[in-house]
């Protein structure tokens, strides 16, 4: 065949130079062609590379797949465009038209076409590294470990220097191995000629994660911890996997490599305390970043995760500090901060200042929340109306537009406006009516108006929706059971109910007021006491001082009702229930 001319040369090199934006991150140590260089430079290269390359006539037939090939890839079509372009390399036998099907292969994540196009190229160019290491790793992703042994043996006595990055691909890719017990056989073999090699212990490791052997685990860990001290990838992987294993494994280990790895990296040393909130062990969690945070006093990471811990365990002044120092650090979650400001100031009692936490969030995820916040803030102070009109323009999309209705209708609720709120409700339900969330806080509101036949209505509407629900279920055989006799329908939702839902304390309280109405006392005690045990709430307490007293432990009741009210003394459920008793 004729040698390429000059200006067919140069017309194949971009050609081949097109598209380099989809080049696979693999193949990122391949030097690309830059659409900068000028026609010279790219002429230069062409001749100096000619000895090397094939002389076969650009014919239309490689033409015309060149540019097809190049332009389905544009239109995401990589994995048609390296199959072409495969094909043409087996034709002419060209390096370049292989190493293009290569990229096109990885960057579609066709591995057995990869392989295909990486065995050619190392074949048409012997003297190139890169086709010889992209097909070890595409070995290894393809779960072909043992047979790439003597592809990685070649690159290891080709290229000693380079047994880290290899060892370490074979730790990253061991669990996609096939045949375990092969891989663990051959990597240790492999690592036994680097002995103090960390990333050899450490793809040992990784295949004995794989085989379970936990004795060549720890023994290779008490080794890397004497010659690789200050490498945190090792620790911080399997610290990883056994989280997913068991929680308080995970634990166990990171703490006991901490110990004998004193220069540990910050980021390892805090991921002790996060899995340490992971396992909600809050008071440990808080200490061991109050040891870190003296450390690294202006760390804007810990100041945010100490504030959060403190506000957690309810030392206010600390999250105070602490959050307010993270801010002036420049913590990314500048809002979420600010938002949580204002709740530590709510808590403490100053709400001017948390009028202006909650101004200061600005636009994003925490702008609802803190709006809504100040709305019942407004609602507090007996300015309804204005809360009202602070969230009414709010929101985008149903999902926001229900849960601000839902917000509004129950500030009205909170304020005894039960027909504001039931209005409130009802006009969204216009717009979404099929909304569960509407239909249920409209039945509660329609239940402390009186009006049973409203509340059933939409109860039973919502159940038509999601029959098993357990907390409609719940609403509905309750507001039957306290507004009618109709005690034993009642008893068949709330029976279903609970088989849904059987620990928790509202629908146990219901079946404990349910039994009651029915004369089953000494049943319904049980329930309530379940309730109460795990939900002391004023309603519950009234439920169960009322049976208590009807079974005749009078000063059982008066105890547990008196205590109640002295912790929410404008509740009504405790005040009927004494009334009924006729004591003050």
């Amino acid at each position: 065949m004729k040698p390429l001319n000059r200006s067919f040369s140069l017309l194949l090199v971009l050609l081949l130079s097109a598209c380099t934006s989809m080049k696979s991150p693999l193949l990122a140590k391949q030097p690309a062609s830059s659409t900068e260089q000028t026609a010279d430079d790219e002429t230069a290269a062409v001749a100096e590379s000619n000895a090397n390359l094939p002389r076969l006539e650009l014919t239309p037939q490689i033409v015309y797949g060149v540019l097809a090939s190049e332009i389905a890839a544009q239109r995401g079509a990589a994995g048609s465009s390296a199959a072409t372009y495969l094909d043409l390399a087996k034709q002419t036998r060209d390096p370049r038209l292989a190493q293009r099907a290569a990229e096109f292969a990885l960057f579609s994540g066709q591995l057995k076409d990869a392989a295909d196009a990486l065995s050619l190229w190392m074949e048409l160019d012997p003297s190139s590294q890169i086709p010889r290491e992209q097909l070890f790793i595409t070995m290894l992703r393809s779960g072909k470990l043992a047979e790439s042994q003597p592809l990685v043996e070649d690159l290891l006595k080709r290229e000693p220097q380079r047994a880290p990055d290899i060892f370490v691909q074979l730790a990253r890719l061991t669990a996609r191995q096939n045949d375990k017990q092969a891989a663990y056989a051959l990597v240790n073999r492999l690592a036994s000629q680097y002995p103090d090699l960390p990333e050899a212990r450490f793809a040992v490791i990784a295949v004995a994660a794989e085989v379970n052997d936990d004795a060549t685990i720890q023994r290779e860990f008490d080794r890397l911890a004497q010659i690789a001290p200050k490498w945190d990838l090792p620790v911080a992987w399997q610290t990883d996997r056994l989280r997913r294993i068991r929680l308080g494994q995970a634990i166990d280990f990171l703490q006991q490599e901490l110990a004998r790895r004193p220069d540990a990296g910050l980021e390892l040393r805090m991921a002790y305390p996060r899995l340490l909130v992971g396992a909600k062990r809050f008071p440990e969690a808080r200490v061991a970043f109050e040891a870190l945070l003296r450390q690294n006093p202006d760390n804007a990471e810990l100041l945010y995760a100490s504030g959060l811990l403190a506000y957690q365990l309810r030392d206010l002044p600390a999250a105070d500090q602490r959050l307010t120092a993270a801010l002036q650090q420049k913590h990314p979650e500048t809002d979420f901060i600010r938002f949580t400001l204002g709740q530590v100031a709510e808590d403490r009692q100053d709400k001017a200042m948390a009028r202006q936490w909650y101004d200061s969030v600005g636009a994003g995820q925490q702008f609802l929340p803190a709006q809504a916040r100040l709305a019942a803030l407004d609602a507090e102070a007996g300015k309804l109306d204005e809360a009202l009109r602070r969230l009414a323009p709010l929101g985008q999309g149903e999902q926001e537009k229900v849960q601000l209705a839902m917000q509004q209708a129950e500030l009205a609720r909170h304020a005894k406006r039960y027909d504001l709120s039931f209005r409130i409700l009802t006009q969204a339900l216009e717009s979404w009516p099929r909304s569960p969330e509407l239909l249920y806080d409209r039945a509660l509101v329609s239940d402390q108006l009186g009006n049973l036949g409203d509340a059933e209505r939409d109860l039973k509407t919502l159940l038509k929706e999601k029959p098993d629900d357990p907390q409609a279920l719940n609403a509905l055989g309750y507001t039957l059971a306290n507004r009618s006799n109709r005690h034993q329908e009642a008893l068949g939702y709330i029976e279903k109910a609970l088989k849904a839902d059987p620990d928790n304390p509202m629908i146990l309280d219901s079946m404990g007021w349910v039994l009651f109405k029915l004369g089953r006392s000494e049943a319904a005690l049980k329930y309530l006491e379940r309730a109460y045990a795990a939900m002391q709430d004023s309603e519950v307490a009234a439920h169960l001082g009322e049976v208590l007293w009807k079974l005749g432990r009078k000063q059982d009741a008066l105890t547990l009702l008196r205590q109640s009210l002295a912790k929410d003394p404008d509740n009504e459920a405790l005040q009927d229930a004494l009334k009924r008793f006729h004591l003050p």
